[in-house]
């Protein structure tokens, strides 16, 4: 890996004779000559988007691209398996990919490093060493990563009582003593947040703590439109099957015991679990990105993003919170310099919900099946 700062400048922006074209701009019918190729490509974290680019890489490399990787991480933990190790039916080792291993073959520099911040005016990432990192390209994956002052400002006490379980790094060191308080005493536990991934967490807890009292309270805006939904009458079946309270109201503040509620009701809690997904980590308020403080969707800031997954006003950014199917394609065609393949990132057609080795969901274009299948396919694709 090269630490120091690319030598070569960037052209100016503002250089019609040298500036990179818009990366939607529409391909030359006769000539791509006018369309300058990107060379660095940087990753900035090896979320699951990154992972399968970078599987991508081994099997097809792109020519003459210099692609760097940055992450601390020599392992990563892969967040679909994250209720599947709550319950203890899979062990850390299943859930962990192998940086070194992943990279073998691919040509990428690893920067074993952390980024702090980024320019994207001038294209540059600030490391924790305080060197540089200049790209052509960046994608960010990183995960979920909330923005805890955000956090701590709508929901009080959210700091000193929550247990917060995205960022994954620190929350998988964490339940393992959680679970061992649970062996003394039956717990109560409430998982706030986040409707899908609220609802394997709470799940798992279940199925860790057959004793425990545990509360799922998902945010007000996961509450389903048509309550006759066959996936969502599965989930309701599902957690009174196993015993699993759910309580559709915004959480006030969490106090030492207890969870506050908007109405000022309080729920008795030892340990609340915070699934905020949908926050944004507070350095990207200051990265010269467009972005949106829609309170209506945010614990913080949230960037605004293309219907390929770029930046609004600097289309060379691309940025995926968690996953994507499009992300691998959408970086190999601007690395190509082919724009006109660029994909338009859609829901997923198929999910699969923990909820148990024996009563895992899975849900194909609106049609929901539940046993041990759906517990097993969830396993095989991590998904």
């Amino acid at each position: 890996m090269t630490g120091t700062p690319t030598e070569q400048a960037l052209p100016a922006a503002n250089d019609p004779a040298t500036a990179v074209p818009e990366l939607n701009a529409p391909a030359p019918a006769a000539n791509t000559a006018s369309y300058r190729r990107p060379t660095r490509l940087l990753l900035w974290g090896a979320g699951p988007a990154h992972l399968r680019f970078l599987k991508s890489l081994q099997k097809r490399p792109i020519a003459q691209a210099e692609i760097t990787l940055l992450t601390q991480h020599t392992q990563v933990f892969s967040p679909r398996m994250l209720a599947g190790f709550m319950a203890h039916e899979v062990e850390m080792e299943q859930c962990l990919t192998d940086i070194a291993h992943l990279l073998e073959g691919t040509h990428v520099r690893w920067a074993g490093r952390q980024g702090r911040a980024m320019d994207a005016d001038s294209r540059t990432v600030l490391l924790d060493d305080r060197q540089v990192l200049d790209y052509d390209v960046l994608s960010i994956n990183i995960g979920a990563q909330p923005h805890r002052d955000a956090v701590e400002r709508a929901m009080p006490g959210a700091r000193e009582h929550g247990l917060f379980v995205p960022p994954i790094e620190g929350f998988i060191q964490m339940w393992p003593k959680v679970c061992d308080m649970g062996r003394g005493r039956a717990l109560r536990i409430a998982v706030v947040g986040h409707c899908l991934t609220g609802f394997e967490l709470a799940l798992a807890v279940r199925q860790r703590m057959p004793t425990a009292a545990v509360t799922w309270v998902p945010a007000p805006q996961d509450r389903p439109r048509d309550n006759a939904d066959p996936l969502h009458q599965r989930m309701l079946a599902t957690l009174r099957r196993q015993r699993v309270t759910m309580l559709y109201e915004p959480v006030a503040a969490f106090e030492r015991d207890d969870v506050v509620l908007a109405s000022g009701a309080r729920l008795a809690c030892d340990v609340p679990l915070l699934v905020l997904s949908q926050s944004t980590p507070a350095w990207l308020q200051d990265t010269g990105l467009a972005d949106s403080a829609d309170s209506s969707l945010t614990l913080g800031q949230h960037l605004l993003i293309d219907p390929h997954q770029r930046s609004m006003s600097h289309p060379e950014v691309f940025f995926v919170q968690e996953d994507s199917a499009v992300l691998p394609g959408n970086l190999r065609a601007v690395m190509e310099a082919e724009p006109a393949r660029l994909q338009i990132a859609k829901p997923p057609q198929t999910h699969y919900l923990y909820a148990g080795a024996d009563h895992a969901l899975a849900v194909w274009r609106g049609h929901c099946v539940q046993g041990r299948l759906a517990g097993w396919l969830k396993q095989l694709f991590k998904a």
